[in-house]
């Protein structure tokens, strides 16, 4: 908790004495610098974090300012000023969690078309303000209302800011520190991996932008506070805009950063604009300086020199086990006459296939057979057009992919697909957090300290002590070291069905007779299904109970690999030749 009190201290070591050196005009102009300065921090939270760039923050931040001015005209009562404060920004955040959610689960992947709403909002709402100017005061503002609990805008108003703007950086750096946070930054780096991981990215996504608009819509209160009116500027897209190169030049990582964009760049602007005819390309220089020369902003180079600023984030690994119990009824997983095409082309014709209960089941076949298109209609990344795919009694075809892990269903994909930029440690932990950790303990710092059994075992072996190097970047790491962290973060919820596509893919002939091992090891000790796609036969010859041939979408044959290597049909499409 000691490095997320430092950024605080330094904030409040720098702000406070600021009325007393430079007087009280300063400090009202200092206010709203640092009123934009929230709002900054919840664009750089949500872009920076999140990945979504919202291009139309200020709709929140105006509607916040409009709500607010027009309780203060209203009411003059300091209960009801107060519960208003906290009313409207959480309003503005629940409706903004409403949208988002909508809008991501309508389409995963639509960052740039969510961003393009954000913008088209902020233009609606700055039309609708200037139009209807018996609500708004249209073109000329609305003004008339009172002091927020009498507190003098020239005086302790100042104060009030500093605190909040203190208190909203404490906030995003917690955030960001609690296992939510980490999913927040493994979504913006890999969602599909993390929607196999049973996680429903869209109500992440939805969250984040909520508390980012909850944040804007605070700082807008604040806004209509200290101006005294609020008029359609504040609600429009010029403030958005500026909203998002305060972010970018001070640093979107970082809620300093924020407020370094913010107040440099906001200040900066605000007193050469009258005094330079072209400030604005001065302030555009300066945009592009940033973005292509510091890629975490003014506060990113910064930071470099002050590293004890920084928050640690590294999990530890000593609590007790948190397994989950996934059913253990041995249900059968099976393929009714499954049939899927993607436009013209099809990939799989009638497929019947009848899994064991427990075992380890070899797919073997040419390129292009649709191997690895059975493990993506087990999963639902791929939605079939006919026929249906049970597990037990239950139909578990087109379902979302995040709902495959809460069925028992774990999947490694060919190519390690993990969270490249965080470290070993937090992509272990994403593994254990998958379909096991709920939302309060999503929330707890104590979350961190969970570990797997599985985890916990590979560890202990002296071939995986690499991922004993917590803080080590996974972008780092080798090849090989990657296909068994991936293998890892797979097993560690301890699904009952595990499919692996291509487990020993790149790896040297001593390493895939490690991962073998550690796949048998794997399925003996929990008498899991393991539904494995192998091109190398050494390997599926030693390991596995069963194979299934697959040509053409449809199944060949099936059987022991003996049985299969030596039917007539298998040798006329696939020889069964190992690695080199």
């Amino acid at each position: 908790m000691a490095s997320y009190v430092k950024p605080s201290l330094l904030l409040l070591f720098f702000l406070l004495p600021l009325p007393f050196v430079g007087g009280s005009f300063l400090a009202y102009q200092l206010s709203l610098f640092l009123i934009y300065a929230i709002a900054t921090q919840a664009v750089g939270y949500v872009w920076g974090k999140a990945g979504i760039l919202p291009l139309g923050q200020a709709a929140f931040f105006g509607c916040s300012a409009y709500l607010f001015a027009g309780i203060l005209k209203a009411t003059t009562n300091p209960a009801m000023q107060i519960l208003a404060f906290i009313i409207v920004p959480c309003l503005v955040a629940l409706l903004a969690f409403l949208m988002a959610a909508v809008i991501f689960k309508g389409k995963q992947h639509s960052g740039p078309f969510f961003s393009l709403i954000t913008l088209a909002l902020a233009m609606i709402a700055e039309q609708l303000s200037n139009g209807a100017t018996q609500i708004t005061g249209g073109f000329n503002g609305f003004s008339g209302f009172g002091e927020f609990l009498s507190i003098d805008p020239f005086g302790n108003l100042y104060f009030l800011v500093a605190f909040i703007l203190i208190g909203t950086t404490l906030l995003f750096m917690i955030i960001d520190a609690l296992p939510f946070g980490l999913l927040i930054r493994a979504m913006a780096e890999n969602e599909d991996r993390l929607r196999l991981l049973g996680v429903r990215t869209y109500l992440l996504k939805a969250s984040a932008f909520a508390i980012s608009a909850g944040v804007a819509a605070l700082a807008g209160a604040l806004f209509a506070a200290h101006q005294g009116i609020v008029t359609p500027s504040s609600i429009g897209f010029v403030l958005s805009a500026e909203l998002v190169i305060w972010a970018a030049v001070g640093g979107r990582f970082h809620p300093l950063g924020a407020v370094i964009g913010a107040v440099f760049i906001g200040f900066l602007s605000f007193k050469i604009r009258g005094t330079v005819e072209s400030w604005e390309i001065i302030i555009a220089l300066i945009f592009i300086f940033v973005v292509l020369k510091l890629q975490g902003g003014l506060w990113g180079g910064i930071s470099r020199f002050l590293p004890w600023l920084q928050a640690e984030n590294k999990p530890a690994y000593q609590a007790p086990d948190a397994e989950i119990m996934f059913a253990k009824d041995n249900q059968i997983l099976q393929s009714d006459n499954v049939c899927l095409q993607i436009g013209s082309v099809k990939i799989l014709n009638d497929l019947q296939i009848e899994f064991p209960a427990a075992g380890i089941v070899s797919i073997i076949g040419p390129n292009g057979a649709g191997k690895t298109s059975i493990l993506n209609v087990i999963t639902g990344n791929l939605p079939i057009n006919s026929g249906a795919i049970n597990l037990g009694d239950v139909a578990i075809d087109s379902r979302p992919v995040e709902a495959a892990l809460i069925s028992g269903i774990g999947r490694k994909i060919q190519i390690p697909s993990l969270f490249m930029n965080l470290s070993i440690a937090e992509n272990l932990l994403i593994g254990t957090l998958a379909a096991r950790a709920r939302i309060k303990d999503l929330l707890s710092l104590k979350t961190l300290a969970w570990q797997s059994k599985e985890i916990k075992l590979l560890k202990q072996q002296q071939s995986y002590q690499f991922m004993q190097k917590d803080a080590e970047i996974v972008c780092n790491l080798a090849q090989g070291h990657r296909q068994f962290l991936e293998f890892a973060m797979t097993i560690a919820s301890t699904p009952r069905i595990l499919l692996l596509d291509e487990p020993c893919a790149g790896l040297s002939p001593e390493e895939g007779s490690k991962m073998s091992q550690l796949i048998v090891d794997y399925q003996k000790r929990h008498q899991a299904l393991v539904i494995m796609i192998e091109h190398d036969m050494n390997i599926v010859k030693a390991i596995s109970d069963k194979v299934f041939v697959v040509s053409n979408g449809r199944l060949l044959a099936s059987g022991s690999y003996k049985q299969v290597s030596e039917n007539p049909k298998v040798k006329e499409i696939y020889a069964g030749a190992g690695k080199s």
